[in-house]
């Protein structure tokens, strides 16, 4: 049953007994009084008629009895109705079908039982001892109240196969426009990601639509990603392949020993920077997805640069530049934590390879009102104004300092991305006094 138009039919049907059921409930409690109604107004009419027409007559001859003589059943209910008129202990007329013998009873309405069958009975105690019992069989009016519920009921349920029916083909009308995107859907090409036709839909199906151009437009990001990944990762691992590739032909038909422990020398520098390359790249691909704010948790991003910054303090030793912590202070924000290490690391180890022997660089962590603050200033050559944006380009290097400093181009595309994932905001500024660049990055607190 995992039709939807099966289930509707279903369900539909299911209203449509529970709702009829209850209709005929209804029906019948509101048939059965009026029922009643009438027939308890017809025994008190007969019964008031009875005493005025006999009750002039046995005042003036007290000894005229009245009895109804018998005749042929000429009506299928003459049995079910009956009556008595007595005067003090004496029966001075009845119907054919009433018993003989008195009725005991209280003026007004009350229930008697004759041959098995249920009467009900009204009574009237006028003077001279005069009384009148009109009786009616309760078989009647259930006859007759069925006849009614019958009436109402019985065309339903015949119309109920007709009303299914229409609607079977009513549901399929209105899905067919669910169809008609699932055949589309069902008749693409693979590589087509275009969106679907929106207009002139029901509402209800204009919802998967849009969702399925949302799940297209995803899809769609991410195989130019992945073509992009593809393209980047070919064009940039071409030249230090080659160059490896070049050393080791070197080193193989060299003889001279010196010129042979420099071709490996340089085959293993340039195996350094292809691996760094790679995981510039593996990097940029993870950060490239949409992090959903779902997956942020509490990271103390002083915490975070603290360990970076004792990470990259041998290297900047080695070349004799002063990394440290200048300021740095508890500083809970909402983020990825790998992600923001990734983030601190690119720049400070960007600011360590291009600042000069000599130089010196300050991190700093501080909490501002409701934003969270990185800072890293430097004494390095710094970046022109015009070249500010560009940098965080993919494969976009400076090409005043590119032979200088060996990387692929991608640290601060990288950086770029995992601010724009932390709704952050990045300044590039010069110090207030000398050379070098401040980077700064201001993080939202929550």
């Amino acid at each position: 049953m995992n039709s939807v138009r099966s289930r509707l039919l279903i369900t539909l049907s299911g209203v449509f007994l529970a709702a009829w059921v209850i209709v005929g409930i209804f029906a019948y409690i509101e048939a059965r009084h009026e029922v009643e109604e009438l027939f308890d107004a017809e025994l008190v009419q007969s019964a008031k008629l009875l005493y005025t027409l006999l009750e002039s007559e046995i005042r003036e001859d007290e000894e005229l009895h009245f009895l109804t003589s018998s005749h042929g059943t000429m009506h299928e209910y003459e049995s079910s109705i009956a009556f008595q008129v007595w005067k003090g202990d004496q029966l001075v007329a009845r119907s054919q079908f009433a018993p003989g013998k008195r009725i005991q009873a209280p003026e007004g309405f009350t229930f008697y039982t004759f041959n098995n069958q249920r009467f009900r009975l009204f009574s009237i105690h006028g003077d001279s001892e005069i009384s009148v019992n009109v009786f009616q069989s309760l078989a009647v009016r259930d006859e007759l109240t069925g006849y009614i519920i019958r009436s109402i009921i019985q065309p339903l349920f015949i119309a109920l196969p007709i009303l299914m029916l229409l609607l079977w083909f009513l549901i399929g009308a209105a899905l067919r426009p669910l169809q008609k995107v699932a055949t589309e859907v069902r008749a693409r090409h693979p590589e087509d990601l275009t969106p679907l036709e929106s207009k002139h839909i029901p509402s209800e199906i204009s919802i998967l639509v849009s969702s399925l151009n949302a799940l297209f437009s995803r899809l769609r990001v991410a195989f130019e990603r992945e073509q992009r990944f593809t393209a980047d990762a070919a064009h940039e691992l071409r030249t230090p392949m080659a160059a490896i590739k070049t050393q080791a032909q070197v080193a193989l038909r060299s003889r001279d020993g010196d010129q042979q422990a420099t071709a490996l020398k340089q085959i293993n520098a340039g195996i350094d920077r292809a691996t760094r390359l790679i995981e510039q790249l593996l990097t940029m691909a993870r950060v490239d997805p949409e992090a959903s704010s779902k997956n942020f948790i509490d990271v103390d991003l002083c915490k975070v640069v603290t360990q970076v910054v004792a990470d990259l303090a041998p290297c900047a030793g080695d070349n004799n530049i002063d990394l440290g912590m200048e300021d740095c202070s508890v500083a809970i924000m909402k983020g990825i934590e790998p992600a923001l290490m990734t983030l601190a690391r690119n720049i400070i180890e960007n600011a360590v390879n291009y600042t000069r022997r000599g130089g010196k660089v300050n991190v700093s962590v501080m909490q501002q009102d409701a934003e969270v603050v990185l800072l890293v200033c430097d004494n390095g050559p710094g970046i022109d104004p015009q070249q500010r944006e560009r940098v965080f380009e993919r494969f976009y290097r400076d090409v005043n300092h590119s032979s200088t400093v060996h990387g692929s181009g991608l640290g601060l595309s990288i950086v770029k991305r995992i601010a724009d994932i932390h709704h952050a905001q990045i300044v590039l500024d010069e110090p207030v006094e000398g050379d070098g660049l401040v980077f700064k990055v201001v993080f939202p607190q929550a």
